[in-house]
Formats: structure tokens, C-alpha cells, sequence
């Protein structure tokens, strides 16, 4: 009995050290520039061929652009404490994608108004329910 316990004990700390070496190190690597990270530059898009590179096939919008920092320029739909809304982004007439913009200073939008026309840019993170979902989002001024 003495023996199972021992045994399984060892398998249990082997797998351990397994699992351990087999996760490595998680730290990015840094270029010999002292390690600052570059700012990633925007890809300005016209959100009419955003939307509907989306509404046409999100499997490849999302493996374009998942990711990927964007700028565009659209009326707002609807200002939230948690971002923007806007609606009407794609050159179908009847469509119900959207773009969810996740600001996280709230001090931008406080000037801002529904209806009127913001650039905007973010990071593309997918679609859900017909939502093209940016995060990061901040008022190109």
C-alpha cells in the first residue's frame, strides 16, 4: 500500500515538472532597442468595405483583421459609458452589422454626439451576433 501511494505520488510530481517545462517562458521577446515596445500603426479602413468584409464572410474578416489595430470614420449610433455604437457600416441597405467601439477614458466622448461623424481606431477582437467588437478604442483627434 505504502509502495502505490509512493508511486503515485512520483507520477504525480513527474507530470509536474513535465507540464512545467512544456508551458516555458511566457515573457515576450524584447528587440535590442532597450525593450520598448514600437506603437503599431492604424490601418485606416472605409468602414463601408469593413462592414461588409464582414457581412460576406467573418471567418476571413476575422482572420484579416483579428487583432489588428483599425481606423475608420463613422456617424455614431449610441454613447455609452463603455464605448461607441455604429450602425449603417456596411453598402446593404438592409443590414444589421454594427461596430462596438470599447473606450475606456470616458472623458472622450463627453463632447461627442449621436449622429455626428468620429474617427475612431482600435483593435479588431471578432464578431458576435452581427457586433464587429474593437477594444482599446480611442478618439483619432
Amino acid at each position: 500500500m505504502k509502495h502505490k501511494i509512493m508511486s503515485t505520488i512520483l507520477v504525480l510530481i513527474v507530470i509536474g515538472v513535465i507540464a512545467s517545462a512544456a508551458g516555458g517562458s511566457k515573457k515576450a521577446a524584447t528587440s535590442g532597442t532597450g525593450g520598448t515596445a514600437q506603437p503599431q500603426t492604424a490601418t485606416v479602413v472605409d468602414v463601408k468595405a469593413f462592414g461588409d468584409e464582414f457581412d460576406a464572410n467573418q471567418v476571413a474578416a476575422e482572420n484579416k483583421y483579428k487583432n489588428k489595430l483599425v481606423q475608420f470614420t463613422a456617424p455614431i449610433s449610441n454613447i455609452t459609458d463603455t464605448g461607441l455604437s455604429f450602425q449603417n457600416v456596411t453598402s446593404k441597405e438592409f443590414s444589421t452589422t454594427q461596430i462596438s467601439c470599447n473606450i475606456s477614458d470616458k472623458n472622450s466622448v463627453l463632447s461627442l454626439k449621436n449622429g455626428e461623424s468620429a474617427t475612431v481606431k482600435g483593435t479588431v477582437t471578432g464578431q458576435t451576433i452581427g457586433v464587429i467588437e474593437l477594444n482599446d478604442c480611442s478618439i483619432v483627434k
